[in-house]
């Protein structure tokens, strides 16, 4: 659909959709986690790809240090490199002529409830994708995920994912990120629980399990956005999970992402802000549209920077 000529920013909605990015921060905070925005200020370039261990090598090497008269070390893309083209994104929602008759005086707020259900989708249409294209890169490791076994430990099976990130690229995984369904079995299982201080009271908290980790620092976080799949409510077709599929994704990213340094996964855009500039325009004879545009492109960095269970009975 081309552009319409009648399309105008609106700077009300827009300054409430900047609002409302507080209110999505759980759903965003997952994206986040997974992949980062790199702000570009550019639709297409380079960025380090780290498909290698001579890659990781290569950026361990770079070196500042210069000769006195000498000149300053030049910041240069590694020998494997890919390119980001951000892609075009949008959204819209329609005001029928009748819903804002029936409003009366109350237009502004029909207008900020639509704003608001066109962000919250926005936010999830994002999430769904980087999810996506997250487990697409990672198989899941095999012979492990039956956390409901007695004889299985979970904090050990996250271990050695841990430390198969480490082997593999020598880079401590900071992020552990737990899908509900998957958190569910894991706070059932009897191996965690006996490690919690005080056993016969134990109650399993993201926190705790952290510091039974190799790497006591990582962030341990419980992934509780929702999925429906299959169907609606009431479908008994319908598969209801949580949005990683019952998936534990362990992983590293850089606490400042840009375009060179090795992580996981990052979401290159323009501007750090996604999805929070809201136009407006008329269809006649009965719509008015709000639309919400972006452009990014999420991708994964280094593949070998994530491992991934799956675990049994997540999601039933």
């Amino acid at each position: 659909m081309s552009i319409p000529n009648n399309m105008t920013i609106r700077q009300d909605l827009t300054d409430y959709a900047h609002g409302l990015m507080q209110d999505l921060e759980p759903i965003m905070r997952v994206a986040e986690l997974l992949a980062p925005v790199v702000p570009t200020g550019a639709s297409t370039g380079l960025f380090n790809k780290f498909d290698d261990t001579q890659a990781f090598k290569a950026y361990a090497a770079i070196a500042a240090r210069r000769a006195v008269g000498g000149k300053a070390t030049a910041i240069a893309m590694l020998t494997t490199t890919d390119t980001y083209n951000l892609n075009p994104y949008a959204l819209r929602i329609a005001i029928d002529q009748i819903e804002r008759s029936r409003a009366g005086g109350a237009v502004g707020l029909l207008e900020k409830g639509k704003t608001r259900t066109l962000q919250v989708n926005c936010a999830v249409a994002y999430l769904n994708e980087v999810v996506t294209i997250a487990k697409a890169a990672v198989a899941a490791m095999a012979n492990k995920g039956d956390w409901g076994n007695a004889n299985v430990n979970p904090i050990a099976e996250i271990n050695d994912a841990v430390k198969a990130v480490f082997l593999a690229t020598g880079i401590v995984p900071n992020t552990v990120l737990i899908d509900f369904g998957a958190w569910c079995v894991l706070s059932g299982n009897p191996n965690v629980l006996k490690a919690m201080p005080g056993a016969d009271l134990a109650t399993v908290t993201p926190d705790r399990v952290a510091r039974l980790l190799v790497n006591p620092a990582a962030k341990v976080e419980i992934v509780n956005t929702a999925a429906l799949t299959g169907g609606g409510l009431g479908n008994s077709g319908a598969t209801k999970q949580g949005i990683l599929g019952g998936s534990v994704l362990v992983l590293n990213n850089s606490p400042v992402p840009t375009e060179g340094d090795p992580s996981f996964m990052k979401t290159f855009a323009e501007t750090r802000d996604l999805f929070t500039g809201v136009y407006s325009y008329r269809e006649e004879p009965h719509l008015d549209w709000y639309e919400n545009d972006w452009t990014c492109q999420p991708k994964v960095v280094a593949a070998g920077l994530c491992k991934r269970i799956d675990v049994t009975g997540a999601n039933s």
